[in-house]
């Protein structure tokens, strides 16, 4: 290695889901001799000096002793992964005038270093790859089992690294690394065996079902144990179609940011996520040491399943109500502040008491009422308010249990929800909502997409005051009527307002627990 010089490469860093560029620099002069990084590196990202050093000397670029300073810009930003390792080393070996710095120009480096010069994926690449191309960068240097991910986002050259050596030949022209070309999605997973066609009975659950998947509605289902309420919800996720690119990819981002991927490609299949109610407010919410998304987040563009609803602790169901409502959640900590994207649709199920037979015609409750009430009120009015469709599961009856009449597969119910999303796409095109339940109830929007002829607006309007419902709650019932219209198999136009017949079945859609 020769005399030194002041030389830049270019990394990135996560912050929440989206990536933030850094400028590695790199110093060599004369002084006190050592390998000194500034720049807030922290966590993972601290002991990139001692992976950079040992990588270089097992690759043939032992560093002479000089004083060496590497600067993460901006400064005032944390930086935790060791995906910048790679750039850190491209850094110094641009600075000892190993690779010409000029071929760092335009080149995002991202992948984490083995002690012997070899590239390990680090999460976060397709986050990264989002953020080279937003940036304007050319190509994106990452390790060979990342390139399929990098790949999936268009516009930028993604080069597969084994190792240091092999990007070193690049840079200087002796063996140029061809960019990877994208694979397609992976497949959807053996969730989709589960089939409606094995839920016998149950109708009006099942239409909840549906309207949820037809509108992006959220859902409780309440109703005594054993009678098929998890059965449905696990059955909730095949009726949804694929994700589009522009969802898929949001998706993938998420769960690369969460290292949860396992394969090549976007992922296509909606989410699905069903934590145990003693999840902390941190795994649902998301935070944690190094603000990383939560369940919440997880489910975002899909199904966020809580069994045995009032289970969860009061710090987790409150915390649901902003994301409910506007589809993200913010998390701020003394440290810094993320916000993760959660438009995700809550499928809910609870017992109507603590030994779950209220109202049950064959069985009788031994809970007092204070008991009963006790249980029903952990769940406040402004969390119920936010819940769209609310309704009693019944046990089927034994005519339903023994008929040999199939029960309606999932397939069928599935192009239904297909067609009112295609009404639904008509209607909101041009607009950045995608669903009736992300219509904002503000500036008489909804007055506008989810119209309601006189009939339903009177009806709305008088049950409105004799059941004292709330003005969201009201913004809701006209949401879940408009996709009541929508699953009309008649020949209806989609920007025809919803008739009465669509607001009473949001109305027969909406039955709270009876508090004793």
């Amino acid at each position: 290695m020769g005399a030194g010089m002041l030389t830049r490469a270019y990394s990135a860093s996560v912050l929440g889901v989206e990536g933030m560029v850094v400028t590695v620099e790199a110093d060599v002069g004369l002084g006190l001799p050592g390998l000194t990084l500034v720049g807030r590196a922290s966590g993972a990202l601290m002991e990139a000096r001692e992976r950079v050093r040992s990588a270089l000397g097992h690759c043939g670029h032992k560093m002479p002793p000089r004083k060496q300073v590497v600067n993460l810009a901006p400064a005032d930003e944390r930086k935790d992964s060791p995906g910048i390792d790679l750039a850190v080393a491209c850094a110094l070996l641009a600075s000892h005038e190993v690779v010409p710095a000029s071929r760092l120009q335009g080149l995002m480096l991202w992948g984490e270093l083995s002690l012997d010069g070899s590239l390990r994926p680090a999460s976060g690449t397709l986050v990264i790859a989002d953020c080279a191309r937003r940036q304007g960068f050319a190509a994106l240097a990452v390790p060979e089992d990342s390139a399929a991910e990098a790949a999936a986002i268009p516009g930028i050259a993604v080069l597969a690294v084994r190792d240091l050596p092999q990007l070193v030949a690049h840079l200087r022209g002796e063996a140029e690394i061809a960019p990877s070309r994208p694979t397609p999605g992976r497949p959807g997973g053996p969730r989709e065996l589960l089939d409606l066609a094995d839920v016998r009975g149950l109708a009006i659950a099942r239409k909840a079902l549906e309207v949820m998947a037809a509108g992006g509605h959220n859902v409780l289902l309440h109703g005594p144990p054993g009678v098929g309420k998890t059965m449905l919800a696990r059955r909730a996720v095949g009726l949804y179609p694929p994700l589009d690119d522009e969802a898929a990819l949001e998706v993938t981002k998420i769960h690369g940011v969460a290292a949860l991927r396992g394969a090549a490609g976007l992922v296509r299949e909606v989410p699905f996520r069903a934590p145990h109610h003693t999840v902390s407010v941190a795994g649902l919410l998301g935070g944690g040491p190094y603000l990383r998304p939560g369940e919440v987040s997880l489910a975002h563009r899909g199904v966020l399943f809580l069994d045995e609803l009032p289970e969860f602790s009061r710090g987790c169901l409150e915390g649901l109500r902003e994301p409910l409502e506007e589809g993200v959640v913010r998390i701020v900590r003394a440290r810094g502040s993320v916000a993760f994207p959660a438009r995700f649709q809550l499928l809910a199920a609870m017992n109507p008491c603590p030994c779950g037979y209220a109202g049950h015609g064959a069985r009788v409750c031994v809970d007092s009422p204070q008991a009963v009430q006790r249980y029903q009120q952990r769940l406040s009015g402004p969390l119920l308010d936010r819940i769209d469709v609310v309704v009693p599961v019944q046990p089927a009856t034994t005519e339903e249990l023994r008929s040999r009449e199939p029960s309606e597969p999932s397939a069928k119910v599935r192009a239904r929800v297909e067609l009112a999303r295609a009404r639904q796409a008509a209607r909101l095109r041009g607009s950045p909502w995608r669903t009736n339940a992300e219509v904002p109830a503000s500036d008489g929007v909804i007055q506008r997409l989810c119209a309601l002829d006189p009939a339903a607006e009177l009806l709305l309007a008088s049950t409105a005051e004799l059941r004292g419902l709330s003005p969201r709650l009201q913004h809701r019932l006209r949401r879940v009527a408009r996709t009541v219209a929508d699953l009309d198999d008649a020949d209806r136009d989609p920007a025809a307002p919803a008739r009465e017949e669509d607001l009473a079945q949001a109305l027969h859609l909406h039955r709270r627990p009876e508090v004793a």
